[in-house]
């Protein structure tokens, strides 16, 4: 069916193009648990017998990163049309396992997973959830992470658990603040920042192939869905997309002043809750850098729609 445009719509459609983005990273240690918990509740859905295939953490960390786009150029619109934002998200990286002969097999290639982002553009949080299905939520960034690596991004939460009678508030869900510790920057290449030789030889040895390298491409996986409005604890749409990330220009990994990462829930926000950490306790990554990448986003396919057979089917 046509897609049928509404007044100021903002669900622009991809490809995407961000040219000069600028990225802080810290890594932080979790547990492939919590991580396998993560993927089980929103990539894994459906029956696994229709879906055909689940994916699963490759490494014990996520990456948090937070990023200005001086330009987000919407590759359908030929006047050279942009936005601007900021953006915070945590990414992991995970692989597919597809059914063949009653086992599940990788299928030689790494995807990122983002189970958590925040944005200050609107056009970019309702295009991102609703055309790509990020969950993206719009925050404030205090100050923006061009001036400073050290910020705080807040955005609006309930502070109590629900049924409760409250008021919502811009509250703190990420503090970014000097540290004590020097990291220097890793010497490998975005995305794949600074992975330990063990864990980086495992990955390899399952993958067929080295990540000493800066892709030219990477994939990435999320689940989008939409609730149903007359069965609300329902969805009516729920999905597996697959998109490509193409790396154009992806600069030297410089050093970090020392930082550390605070995380705080609410009754409405749980990420450290649901990465396994304590919430408000400063936590010191194992690995930082700040550096620039231009890349492009697109080529999106539909892995599995929940609900309808899957042709990766070979259980």
């Amino acid at each position: 069916m046509l897609y049928v445009s509404q007044i100021g719509d903002t669900q622009n459609p991809p490809p995407y193009a961000f040219p000069k983005v600028s990225i802080n990273s810290f890594r932080l240690e979790v547990t492939l648990d919590a991580l396998t918990a993560l993927c089980d509740d929103l990539l894994n859905i459906g029956d696994p017998n229709e879906r055909g295939f689940e994916f699963r953490p490759v490494f014990p960390f996520v990456d948090l990163e937070v990023l200005h786009y001086p330009k987000m150029e919407y590759g359908l619109f030929p006047w050279g049309a942009y936005v601007t934002q900021h953006e915070c998200y945590v990414r992991l990286f995970v692989m597919k396992y597809v059914g063949w002969g009653g086992c599940l097999w990788p299928d030689g290639e790494m995807a990122v997973f983002c189970p958590f982002l925040i944005v200050d553009n609107s056009w970019s949080a309702f295009a991102g959830r609703d055309v790509l299905g990020f969950p993206k939520l719009l925050g404030n960034f205090d100050p923006y992470p061009e001036i400073s690596p050290f910020t705080t991004i807040s955005t609006e939460v309930f502070r109590d658990p629900p049924l409760t009678q409250q008021r919502s508030m811009v509250l703190p869900v990420i503090k970014i603040e000097p540290g004590a510790k020097a990291i220097n920057a890793p010497d490998r290449n975005w995305p794949w920042g600074g992975i330990e030789d063990d864990l980086l030889h495992d990955a390899e040895q399952i993958l067929g192939k080295s990540l000493l390298f800066t892709p030219e491409f990477f994939e990435c996986v999320q689940m989008k869905q939409f609730r149903d409005a007359m069965l609300p604890f329902e969805a009516c749409y729920q999905a597996i997309l697959q998109a490509v990330t193409f790396v154009e220009f992806s600069g030297k990994l410089n050093d970090l002043p020392p930082a550390q990462v605070t995380l705080y829930d609410y009754g409405s926000f749980d990420l450290a809750n649901r990465l396994g950490l304590p919430s408000g306790t400063p936590l010191i990554p194992i690995s930082q850098y700040q550096m620039e990448c231009s890349f492009s986003y697109g080529d999106v396919i539909t892995l599995f729609t929940n609900g309808s057979k899957s042709h990766w089917c070979c259980w």
